[in-house]
Protein backbone atom coordinates (compact mmCIF):
# COMPACT_ATOMS: atom_id res chain seq x y z
CA UNK A 1 0.00 0.00 0.00
CA UNK A 2 0.95 3.41 -0.86
CA UNK A 3 2.21 5.41 2.23
CA UNK A 4 -0.01 8.86 2.18
CA UNK A 5 2.00 12.01 3.25
CA UNK A 6 0.08 14.78 4.99
CA UNK A 7 1.43 18.26 6.37
CA UNK A 8 0.38 19.02 9.59
CA UNK A 9 -2.03 22.37 10.48
CA UNK A 10 0.88 23.77 13.06
CA UNK A 11 3.84 23.57 11.09
CA UNK A 12 3.77 23.32 7.02
CA UNK A 13 7.15 22.15 7.05
CA UNK A 14 6.44 19.25 8.93
CA UNK A 15 5.63 16.44 7.20
CA UNK A 16 3.99 13.05 8.82
CA UNK A 17 3.76 9.73 7.07
CA UNK A 18 0.76 7.39 7.52
CA UNK A 19 0.79 3.55 6.03
CA UNK A 20 -2.62 2.01 5.96
CA UNK A 21 -2.59 -1.37 6.82
CA UNK A 22 -4.36 -4.38 5.56
CA UNK A 23 -7.52 -5.97 7.49
CA UNK A 24 -10.53 -7.51 6.37
CA UNK A 25 -12.03 -4.13 5.74
CA UNK A 26 -9.76 -2.67 2.60
CA UNK A 27 -8.85 -5.97 1.57
CA UNK A 28 -10.33 -7.89 -1.15
CA UNK A 29 -10.80 -11.61 -0.15
CA UNK A 30 -12.45 -14.13 -3.25
CA UNK A 31 -15.19 -14.45 -0.68
CA UNK A 32 -15.52 -10.90 -0.65
CA UNK A 33 -14.93 -11.15 -4.70
CA UNK A 34 -17.83 -13.26 -5.36
CA UNK A 35 -20.04 -11.56 -2.86
CA UNK A 36 -19.44 -8.45 -5.04
CA UNK A 37 -19.74 -10.13 -8.62
CA UNK A 38 -23.28 -11.30 -7.41
CA UNK A 39 -23.99 -7.86 -6.71
CA UNK A 40 -22.74 -6.62 -9.50
CA UNK A 41 -24.72 -9.96 -11.63
CA UNK A 42 -28.25 -8.68 -9.34
CA UNK A 43 -28.05 -5.47 -10.12
CA UNK A 44 -26.62 -4.99 -13.90
CA UNK A 45 -28.76 -3.59 -16.17
CA UNK A 46 -30.99 -6.36 -18.13
CA UNK A 47 -31.07 -4.16 -21.46
CA UNK A 48 -27.12 -4.04 -21.24
CA UNK A 49 -25.66 -7.29 -19.20
CA UNK A 50 -22.34 -7.66 -18.11
CA UNK A 51 -20.24 -9.83 -21.15
CA UNK A 52 -19.12 -13.07 -20.32
CA UNK A 53 -15.65 -12.74 -21.49
CA UNK A 54 -15.36 -9.17 -18.78
CA UNK A 55 -16.55 -11.72 -15.99
CA UNK A 56 -13.88 -14.57 -17.27
CA UNK A 57 -11.39 -11.75 -17.32
CA UNK A 58 -12.19 -10.82 -13.80
CA UNK A 59 -12.58 -14.47 -12.13
CA UNK A 60 -9.10 -14.98 -14.09
CA UNK A 61 -7.40 -12.18 -12.60
CA UNK A 62 -8.75 -12.85 -9.11
CA UNK A 63 -7.65 -16.75 -9.17
CA UNK A 64 -3.99 -15.28 -10.71
CA UNK A 65 -3.83 -13.03 -7.47
CA UNK A 66 -4.96 -15.35 -5.08
CA UNK A 67 -2.28 -18.18 -6.70
CA UNK A 68 0.59 -15.05 -6.09
CA UNK A 69 -0.45 -14.34 -2.58
CA UNK A 70 -0.47 -18.58 -1.90
CA UNK A 71 3.15 -18.34 -3.77
CA UNK A 72 4.45 -16.06 -1.84
CA UNK A 73 3.30 -17.34 1.66
CA UNK A 74 4.96 -20.37 0.30
CA UNK A 75 8.48 -18.82 -0.25
CA UNK A 76 7.97 -17.11 3.18
CA UNK A 77 7.65 -20.34 4.61
CA UNK A 78 10.81 -21.75 2.72
CA UNK A 79 12.97 -18.86 3.90
CA UNK A 80 12.36 -19.12 7.38
CA UNK A 81 12.89 -22.70 7.30
CA UNK A 82 16.23 -22.06 4.85
CA UNK A 83 17.29 -20.13 7.21
CA UNK A 84 16.47 -22.22 10.35
CA UNK A 85 18.16 -25.42 8.65
CA UNK A 86 21.77 -23.37 8.34
CA UNK A 87 21.29 -21.60 12.02
CA UNK A 88 21.11 -25.24 13.17
CA UNK A 89 23.86 -26.42 10.96
CA UNK A 90 26.59 -23.65 12.86
CA UNK A 91 26.30 -25.52 16.28
CA UNK A 92 30.24 -26.47 16.59
CA UNK A 93 31.17 -24.82 13.71
CA UNK A 94 34.51 -22.10 14.56
CA UNK A 95 33.34 -18.17 13.23
CA UNK A 96 34.88 -14.93 12.97
CA UNK A 97 31.86 -12.68 14.13
CA UNK A 98 31.22 -9.42 15.06
CA UNK A 99 31.65 -8.57 19.21
CA UNK A 100 29.48 -6.44 21.19
CA UNK A 101 31.56 -5.51 24.26
CA UNK A 102 31.13 -7.29 28.03
CA UNK A 103 32.15 -6.86 30.91
CA UNK A 104 34.38 -10.43 32.42
CA UNK A 105 35.12 -9.92 35.54
CA UNK A 106 37.49 -7.18 36.46
CA UNK A 107 38.43 -6.20 32.64
CA UNK A 108 36.08 -5.02 29.71
CA UNK A 109 35.95 -6.88 26.30
CA UNK A 110 35.78 -4.07 23.44
CA UNK A 111 33.42 -4.32 20.28
CA UNK A 112 35.06 -5.86 17.36
CA UNK A 113 36.08 -8.99 15.45
CA UNK A 114 36.09 -11.92 17.65
CA UNK A 115 36.77 -15.78 16.74
CA UNK A 116 34.56 -18.25 18.88
CA UNK A 117 32.46 -21.73 18.82
CA UNK A 118 28.84 -21.33 18.47
CA UNK A 119 27.44 -23.38 21.39
CA UNK A 120 23.34 -22.74 20.63
CA UNK A 121 20.81 -21.60 18.49
CA UNK A 122 17.71 -19.72 19.24
CA UNK A 123 14.92 -20.01 16.96
CA UNK A 124 12.25 -18.00 19.91
CA UNK A 125 12.23 -14.63 18.19
CA UNK A 126 11.52 -13.51 14.42
CA UNK A 127 14.95 -14.38 13.53
CA UNK A 128 17.31 -16.91 14.60
CA UNK A 129 19.97 -15.98 16.83
CA UNK A 130 23.17 -17.43 18.33
CA UNK A 131 25.21 -17.96 21.51
CA UNK A 132 29.66 -18.47 21.42
CA UNK A 133 31.09 -20.22 23.96
CA UNK A 134 32.41 -17.72 26.48
CA UNK A 135 30.65 -15.24 25.41
CA UNK A 136 27.20 -13.59 27.34
CA UNK A 137 25.61 -11.74 24.24
CA UNK A 138 23.35 -13.74 21.90
CA UNK A 139 23.98 -12.49 18.35
CA UNK A 140 21.82 -12.23 15.03
CA UNK A 141 23.52 -14.67 12.17
CA UNK A 142 24.22 -11.48 10.09
CA UNK A 143 27.09 -10.71 12.81
CA UNK A 144 29.02 -14.02 11.01
CA UNK A 145 31.63 -12.79 9.45
CA UNK A 146 33.93 -16.13 8.55
CA UNK A 147 33.28 -19.46 9.22
CA UNK A 148 35.33 -22.15 10.02
CA UNK A 149 35.63 -25.96 10.20
CA UNK A 150 33.86 -26.73 13.11
CA UNK A 151 33.56 -30.12 15.08
CA UNK A 152 32.10 -31.84 12.20
CA UNK A 153 34.91 -30.64 10.00
CA UNK A 154 37.44 -31.91 12.77
CA UNK A 155 35.56 -35.13 12.83
CA UNK A 156 35.40 -36.20 9.14
CA UNK A 157 39.38 -35.26 8.83
CA UNK A 158 40.25 -37.12 12.48
CA UNK A 159 41.44 -40.28 12.56
CA UNK A 160 39.10 -42.99 14.77
CA UNK A 161 41.28 -43.23 17.94
CA UNK A 162 40.91 -39.25 18.01
CA UNK A 163 37.30 -39.41 17.03
CA UNK A 164 36.95 -42.26 20.13
CA UNK A 165 38.72 -39.91 22.47
CA UNK A 166 36.67 -36.96 21.49
CA UNK A 167 33.86 -38.89 22.51
CA UNK A 168 35.03 -40.14 25.38
CA UNK A 169 35.81 -36.68 26.86
CA UNK A 170 32.63 -35.38 25.66
CA UNK A 171 30.83 -37.88 28.04
CA UNK A 172 33.53 -37.06 30.81
CA UNK A 173 32.26 -33.27 30.27
CA UNK A 174 28.92 -34.24 30.35
CA UNK A 175 28.63 -37.00 33.01
CA UNK A 176 31.27 -35.91 35.83
CA UNK A 177 31.96 -38.96 38.05
CA UNK A 178 31.17 -37.27 42.37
Amino acid sequence: MADLKINSTDNPYKTNTYAAVPDERNTLSITSYFKLLAAQLANQDMTNPMSTSDMMNQMSQMAMVQSLTAMTESLKTSGTLTKQSYAAGMVGREVDYSGKGYQNGDSTVPDGRRTGIIDSVNFSGDEPTFHIKGDPNEYEMSAVLQVRGGENERRENASPEEVTETEEKKDADRNPEP
